[in-house]
């Protein structure tokens, strides 16, 4: 089972399976969290949410696209992680920018530990 993490649009966040060094990790994000952001150029959606995240002590940074897209963003957590800091920033063509952090806090995730 690959370890999930659920940002849900009620600001409530879960977490199935443990996660893991060395193995993945999928960040299901829903994006009405984050529902400033939203032009259209043609017709299609010129908006994006990308989750950031770092890997500590290594202090090792990746970042994916959470939103729109079809498919849950997944990453392998490095073989040296303990902790991963997250947070999301929702932005679009117009210049809109704006962030899910918990206030400046950003979101910590325990890796299992063996």
């Amino acid at each position: 089972m690959v370890a999930t993490v659920h940002f849900s649009s009620d600001w409530s966040q879960r977490q199935d399976g443990d996660i893991r060094a060395g193995e993945p990790l999928r960040i299901e994000y829903d994006p009405d969290r984050l529902p400033h952001c939203r032009s259209y150029r043609y017709g299609q959606p010129s908006w994006s949410i990308a989750a950031y995240l770092c890997f500590h002590p290594s202090g090792q940074e990746q970042s994916g696209r959470v939103a729109p897209v079809s498919e849950p963003w997944e990453v392998t957590v490095p073989n040296d992680a303990k902790k991963i800091e997250l947070w999301f920033n929702n932005t679009d063509q117009t210049g809109c920018t704006a962030w899910d952090s918990r206030y400046g806090q950003n979101y910590w995730l325990e890796v299992a530990s063996e």
